[in-house]
């Protein structure tokens, strides 16, 4: 169905929600919202404008599923992408169902994949302690792999041979195939970023660590390649939700698809003309 809007894993024993009646959910908002927030199929698309109260709909949408489907708070997967979004949705929830708000999962992809990487990195060979690296750690590391290559820091820059690595796991691509394909081209640039990132994975693995793009990256082999986990994260939520969906990439994409495949609830809100992030493949 596809609506317009006009202008920690914990399972809890007790869904310890405030009972709100639809009247109370639906009864200020518009009918485009109003249909949206009660829709009761599977795959629900929300276009929403700016300006229109899209995050009143998911956040609305939450407290409908909870007191009117009679769904549990930890069946719930809510994401958005930054942590001050994620913040906000969880206080506006809070106002509708309660301090159990503060439970649920609302949260960013990554901060999402964190939490499910901790209980099952070690299917992959990870600890589940591993590391983070962010931007500046993950730079100095391709410095140093750079300079025992004995490569030109100006013809390799870092941050350019980060950007491609950063770019091929977004299109799920790891560093053989990528160099696989790079050394096919003939491309001496490429070849040599393949080498780098094939090099870079080898001594992040080894230190046990990820980066912020393993992080989606590495949870979606996880959810491909292992069943157990796949089956355990598609009952473990029953419904997942999406803001700013415009700004997703396929990777994001993928994990969403994974994440939704057993119960097939899937409800996204976004609006093509505010996506912000297809310079980094958001389409």
């Amino acid at each position: 169905m596809n609506v317009a809007i006009q202008r920690e894993a914990t399972v809890y024993d007790e869904p310890e929600v405030i009972a709100r009646s639809a009247q109370e959910l639906v009864g200020d908002l518009n009918p485009q919202q109003a249909e949206a927030v009660q829709y009761r199929g599977q795959a629900l698309l929300i276009g929403a404008g700016a300006g229109s109260g899209k995050t009143r709909v998911l956040t609305r949408r939450i407290a409908w599923i909870l007191s009117q489907f009679g769904a549990w708070p930890s069946q719930i997967l809510a994401i958005t992408f930054t942590n001050k979004a994620a913040a906000e949705m969880r206080e506006r929830l809070g106002s509708l169902i309660g301090p159990v708000a503060q439970r649920m999962w609302v949260s960013t992809f990554h901060s999402a994949c964190v939490r499910m990487l901790r209980r099952d990195a070690e299917k992959l060979g990870f600890p589940s302690n591993f590391s983070i690296y962010d931007t500046s750690d993950s730079m100095s590391l391709i410095k140093h792999i750079i300079k025992d290559f004995n490569l030109d820091d100006k013809t390799y820059a870092p941050k350019v041979v980060l950007g491609a690595i950063s770019r091929a796991k977004d299109q799920q691509i790891g560093a053989q195939e990528y160099l696989r394909q790079a050394k096919a081209s003939g491309d001496l640039f490429r070849s040599k970023t393949g080498e780098i990132y094939a090099e870079y994975m080898r001594r992040m693995f080894a230190a046990g660590a990820m980066d912020f793009d393993d992080l989606i990256f590495f949870t979606v082999q996880l959810l491909q390649e292992h069943e157990d986990a796949r089956t355990y994260w598609q009952r473990r939520f029953r419904y997942v939700l999406i803001d700013e969906y415009q700004d997703t990439n396929r990777l994001q994409y993928l994990l969403s698809s994974l994440l939704a495949g057993g119960f097939g609830n899937i409800c996204v809100v976004g609006d093509d003309d505010q996506s912000i992030y297809k310079f980094r493949g958001a389409d």
